[in-house]
């Protein structure tokens, strides 16, 4: 604002030549009305005046800053301002609750107590006390030196109010007031571009009449004329802005309560916008700034919709503009799209492009002709600006196989080495720098590398040689430690049986002895009885029975001990 005011100061200074210098007055702002109660949804107009103080203004500027949860602007008029000259056109911003504006007129300038400046039309948004202020304020003399008369400025004070309904005499049983909805126009609070509005309504089997009005008074009674019983209603072409729709209801009783049922309407786009491009003087920039804002004279901009280049499509609210930053662009020229999207989805489409200088572009110095993956490493040297980063790319087919990243130093040396393993191939190297600021170079010129693997591929995975000979070393080393193993295991095995076997062997000649002995005592006792006399049946059985359990005694201890040594 400060250049924009010099430019005009000396603009006005060729226009009327030099004259003596102002005397020192006092100039101000000020608004008419300066106050005032107002119906919620209603817009009501207020103009903002200059008391140039006696003496011949030719120039001012202001910001005015306004309640935005209270107040929404719908328009600035430039009608019938004193100014002819307008450096910055009054623009305003209902997200930020700001309006601003830079005017003039030549020489023999303005001189009086009421100059009109601006009108601007406010409408309510919500209930409150709104306090409208200034800041950022200048009233320049009509005199070659620009002399800044502003003095101060009044603030104005507004009441936003929600209006008061006139008690209705209703006469007793007659019918509620309605439950009105629209198919076309369902959320009250909401805008749409849709002027063809369609009403309705629930009708009960007692109703006898129907009356109904649209008009942009929040509160108002249709009358008791019946139009008929029906129990929708569609509207065609109806301007932009705010409406009610008020309907109630007759049965025999008389007259019901009345419902309003609020219609916000926007058909129209936000007007033309344009696009300014700022690299900050550095055409390497690799976010420049955006200036853009657009108006809409009814809903106000909802969002900006942008798109960069092929990218994609990612939306911002106002208060993210002016400036807006643009995200990491790399060098070229890319198309820039931005679509200014009003709150009932009318959209205006403003185009421009966005031009970014390439850094000094890195040199390859150093790249291999051959690389045997597996066996060497893979040098790359080069030169690029002090201190940036490299990105190195490593390419087959243009299909990116493997990304590096290293860094330049003082005298912008760097190099690389890798060990990596890679398939047979032919690969393309390219280089590109980065610096501080994200801003990237073009890709420099690329290197061939013909890559011999030495090794052998699985699917996905590559292994070397080397890596497959230590393999099977590792496996042959651990394969002999379990064979080791086995065999100790064995043979421990094996002793642990002989013990065990030979005390059991030890076990049963002793048992067997013992056994044999009682059964040959019992033996030689019916011997000796035998001799002596004949012997019973109950002897000669018990003769007989002693014989066979040596018998088998013997041949079961003769298998047993043959299962042991078979087992050792």
């Amino acid at each position: 604002m400060k250049k924009i005011f010099i430019t005009i100061c000396i603009v006005f200074i060729l226009s009327f030549g030099l004259s003596q210098p102002s005397r020192a007055q006092e100039a101000s702002f000020y608004l008419s009305p300066a106050s005032g109660s107002y119906d919620l949804g209603r817009t009501f107009s207020v103009n903002l005046l200059i008391n140039s103080g006696g003496a011949a203004i030719n120039a001012a500027q202001a910001t005015i800053y306004f309640p935005s949860t209270i107040l929404k602007v719908i328009d600035v008029s430039k009608i019938n301002s004193i100014f002819t000259l307008w450096i910055q056109e009054p623009i305003y911003s209902n997200s930020k609750g700001e309006i601003s504006f830079g005017g003039g007129l030549p020489s023999p300038g303005f001189r009086g107590a009421e100059g009109k400046v601006i009108t601007i039309y406010f409408q309510g948004k919500s209930a409150g006390k709104a306090e409208i202020s200034f800041g950022g304020e200048a009233i320049l003399a009509n005199d070659p030196w620009g002399t800044n008369l502003f003095s101060y400025s009044s603030r104005g004070t507004y009441f936003i109010g929600v209006p008061e309904e006139i008690p209705e005499e209703v006469p007793e049983l007659a019918p509620a007031a309605p439950k009105v909805s629209s198919p076309t126009h369902p959320q009250p609070e909401k805008w749409y571009s849709n002027n063809n509005p369609e009403l309705q309504w629930i009708l009960g089997t007692n109703i006898t009449g129907v009356s109904t009005a649209l008009n942009q008074k929040s509160i108002f009674d249709p009358g008791n004329v019946s139009e008929g019983v029906f129990s929708s209603k569609t509207f065609e072409g109806l301007e932009d802005g705010v409406w009610y729709f008020h309907i109630k209801l007759q049965n025999k009783n008389g007259w019901g309560r009345i419902s309003h049922f609020k219609l916000q309407i926007d058909t129209q786009s936000p007007h033309p916008f344009d696009i300014t491009v700022d690299n900050e003087g550095d055409s390497t920039n690799p976010r420049p700034l955006l200036y853009f804002q657009a108006q809409d004279d009814t809903s106000g901009i909802s969002h900006y919709e942008i798109k960069i280049g092929k990218g994609d499509i990612f939306s911002i609210v106002e208060v993210q503009t002016n400036p807006f930053h643009l995200p990491l662009q790399n060098p070229g020229t890319h198309s820039l799209e931005i679509k200014a999207v009003d709150r009932a989805g009318n959209k205006t489409l403003s185009i421009s492009e966005v031009k970014i200088e390439s850094i000094g572009v890195p040199e390859i110095t150093v790249c291999q002709d051959v690389f045997l993956a597996g066996e060497e490493l893979l040098l790359i040297e080069g030169s690029a600006l002090p201190n940036v980063k490299i990105l190195l790319f490593f390419k087959k087919d243009e299909i990116l196989v493997k990304k590096w990243e290293v860094f330049s130093d003082e005298k912008g040396n760097w190099s690389l080495t890798e060990s990596g393993l890679f398939k047979s191939g032919i690969y393309k190297i390219l280089a590109r720098a980065q610096d501080s600021r994200g801003a990237t170079s073009n890709p420099s010129e690329g290197c061939v590398v013909r890559v011999i693997l030495k090794g052998i591929t699985l699917g996905p995975w590559i292994i070397s040689y080397e890596t497959i000979t230590l393999l099977f070393i590792f496996l042959f080393f651990v394969g002999l430690a379990i064979v080791i193993y086995l065999i100790w295991r064995m043979q421990r095995t094996k002793r642990a049986i002989d013990r065990e076997s030979k005390d059991l062997k030890k076990k049963f000649y002793k048992e067997y002895q013992e056994l044999r002995e009682d059964i040959q005592a019992q033996l030689e006792m019916l011997k000796e009885a035998k001799s002596q006399r004949e012997l019973t049946g109950k002897e000669k059985e018990m003769e007989r029975r002693l014989l066979k359990d040596l018998y088998d005694i013997e041949r079961v201890i003769r298998e047993e001990l043959k299962d042991i040594e078979e087992i050792r």
